[in-house]
């Protein structure tokens, strides 16, 4: 299986609180060291609905609250951010490239990096309303990249 960080909890956390814990537990890093900007809305598709794979390029950790779920698929698939790792492996190998699949439960929250694509799977059921919240960090000390890092 592909390491990457990603957290699933049940319940809500208030958004600065939930990219702060994050940060601390996957990174050791204190989200007051940074600049940010988060972005929010809501997603309440009808029976039937899916999405394409996709990434949010334009922010750095994203997040999933699903408020209310009454149906079933829909499920949330990530994807190994690893470009062409399955390259050459026999197919004995396909469960270390396969996408982690979480299925949307009520009052769950999923967290991860954006970078990383992922799908929903198609719903089938009377609604599901979700929050998606996204951060984009700044450096506060512009200037020197670190480890190959890039100072924004």
């Amino acid at each position: 299986m592909w390491s990457t960080p990603v957290q699933t909890f049940e319940g809500r956390k208030d958004t600065i609180n939930l990219y702060t814990d994050f940060l601390k537990e996957y990174y050791d890093l204190d989200l007051k060291d940074f600049k940010y900007d988060i972005r929010t809305w809501e997603t309440t598709p009808e029976s039937g609905y899916w999405m394409a794979p996709h990434n949010h390029g334009h922010s750095h950790f994203t997040s999933i609250y699903y408020e209310f779920v009454a149906g079933e698929g829909g499920e949330l698939m990530l994807h190994d951010p690893r470009n062409n790792a399955n390259r050459g492996y026999p197919q004995e190998f396909g469960k270390c490239f396969a996408p982690l699949v979480i299925e949307p439960k009520t009052n769950m929250t999923v967290v991860f990096p954006s970078y990383v694509y992922h799908t929903a799977a198609p719903f089938r059921g009377i609604a599901r309303k979700a929050i998606v919240t996204e951060i984009q960090l700044g450096s506060i000390n512009i200037g020197e990249s670190f480890l190959g890092a890039t100072a924004i």
